[in-house]
């Protein structure tokens, strides 16, 4: 077989660390036939010993699961050995790019769903459809909710392993309505209730200051409140080839989110605030953030509340504007098998984890959404109100239904934000020195550079 490595220069630039190249063609190990597991998904009876290395995503939340998870794996296939190696968001992409990119890829990796598919564009992902498909493991891949289908199918064959179903609605703290004298937030509330709650709440005259809402700050994040004008900022959500995010309807709604909550009404905390965990929705001097399951855990879990610690919040859907469809952002998110000499036995703890018994522990440790639509209405709502006493979780059910991706295709969200969004416009933004109609064009622009090299080498 031919050397498998690439330049790690060639392979940063290719899944977005550095400008838009072509990808280069990488030799893939064999794979393995599926048939060579047991029908638990583990090695057959006897099987020799084998070690598989899982390049975990890795965060206070996320990494007592994998624990858990490849503990009781590995009890049940005393032949395999797990090599769990969480990484912090921060540097997650970056080094799993260096390990392909030196022909060293882990057996099972995580991705979120808007991640993987240039991996899977130059072969150096396996599909998973004939071990779906033979394995019977079909409840993670819903149909009818295409922001499901394409954070996990490419070009018509699978590539990931949902571990969650992801989407975002806003969290709230009742204790700071009712010290203000607000009305509680409820699913039908609209655009400018949000904003007139946001104000009636915002008193920082005190010592402890008291905020309405804490802004997002970044892009993806703010991706909401635009889908949610009836515009969004590409041509197609997969596969785009035009960038548009100089509307008028975003520039507006960005203005809004981005700057002016923090610098002209005032009901948001100062990104340097935010930034050194001051005036925030943990610290109980904010009343409402944007998030996802994945924070409970930094809110009101046991452990919390053993400590005294907790700040009890609840959720509600996010705010109607003008699109009557009222879209919310939603992907699913989980773990893919890199092509190596080991994919058969890489898909026994895959479908462990996505299968019912390990997702279960999984969201249940975690907080976050389970990957199927049961599991989420039957276990995981009546679950979270009892872990993490949030009794609006069906507010998560419906914005799922609702739900639409940011962006896929060969360049990448993260591209886009590392080399032009972020530097171009949310950092000018965020220290308000540039407003949203001066930035959004000059991101425009920058953006659609990269979708034109992009194509141009297809």
């Amino acid at each position: 077989m031919q050397d498998n490595r690439l330049s790690r220069r060639a392979f940063l630039r290719s899944v977005g660390l550095g400008a838009t190249g072509l990808w280069l063609a990488a030799c893939a190990a064999p794979t393995a036939a599926p048939g060579t597991e047991s029908a638990e998904g583990g090695a057959a009876p006897g099987a020799a010993a084998i070690t598989l290395d899982f390049f975990a995503w890795g965060d206070q939340t996320d990494i007592p699961a994998w624990e858990q998870l490849a503990q009781n794996y590995m009890e049940m296939h005393p032949n395999v050995t797990l090599n769990v190696s969480p990484t912090p968001g921060a540097d997650y992409y970056a080094k799993l790019q260096t390990l392909f990119a030196g022909g060293t890829p882990p057996h099972v990796a995580s991705f979120q769903g808007w991640e993987w598919q240039p991996y899977a564009d130059r072969g150096l992902l396996a599909p998973l459809d004939e071990y779906v498909q033979d394995s019977g493991l079909t409840a993670p891949y819903p149909e009818g909710i295409r922001s499901l289908e394409v954070s996990t199918r490419r070009n018509g064959q699978i590539y990931l392993m949902p571990l969650q179903v992801a989407t975002m609605v806003m969290f709230y703290v009742p204790a700071l309505f009712e010290e203000a004298g607000v009305d509680l937030p409820t699913d039908d509330w609209t655009f400018e209730d949000f904003l007139a709650k946001a104000e009636a709440i915002t008193d920082t005259s005190g010592d402890k200051k008291r905020y309405g809402y804490q802004a997002n700050g970044i892009w993806p994040r703010d991706i909401h409140w635009i889908r949610g004008t009836g515009k969004q900022e590409f041509d197609e959500l997969v596969d785009p080839h035009t960038a548009m995010f100089d509307q008028p309807e975003i520039i507006d709604v960005i203005q809004i989110v981005a700057q002016d909550v923090i610098y002209k009404m005032g009901v948001a905390p100062l990104p340097a605030d935010t930034d050194t965990g001051a005036n925030t929705i943990q610290t109980g001097n904010v009343a409402m953030k944007y998030e996802g399951a994945w924070f409970f855990t930094q809110l009101n879990s046991p452990a919390l509340r053993e400590e005294g610690k907790e700040i009890v919040f609840d959720v509600v859907m996010m705010p109607k504007q003008q699109d009557p469809e009222r879209p919310h952002r939603g992907w699913s998110e989980g773990v893919a098998i890199p092509r190596t000499d080991l994919v058969g036995e890489a898909w026994g703890f895959v479908s462990y984890m996505g299968g019912e018994e390990g997702n279960k522990l999984y969201a249940t440790i975690t907080g976050r959404i389970p990957n199927n639509l049961d599991l989420i209405e039957n276990f995981w709502i009546p679950t979270i109100a009892e872990r993490f006493q949030v009794q609006n979780g069906k507010a998560f059910l419906e914005a799922i239904k609702r739900s639409e991706v940011d962006v896929i295709g060969g360049v990448s969200r993260t591209q886009m934000w590392n080399e032009v969004v972020k530097p171009d416009g949310w950092d000018r933004l965020n220290n308000n020195s540039a407003t949203a109609a001066e930035v959004l064009p000059v991101v425009n622009a920058g953006v659609q550079a990269l979708l034109d090299e992009y194509w141009a080498n297809q």
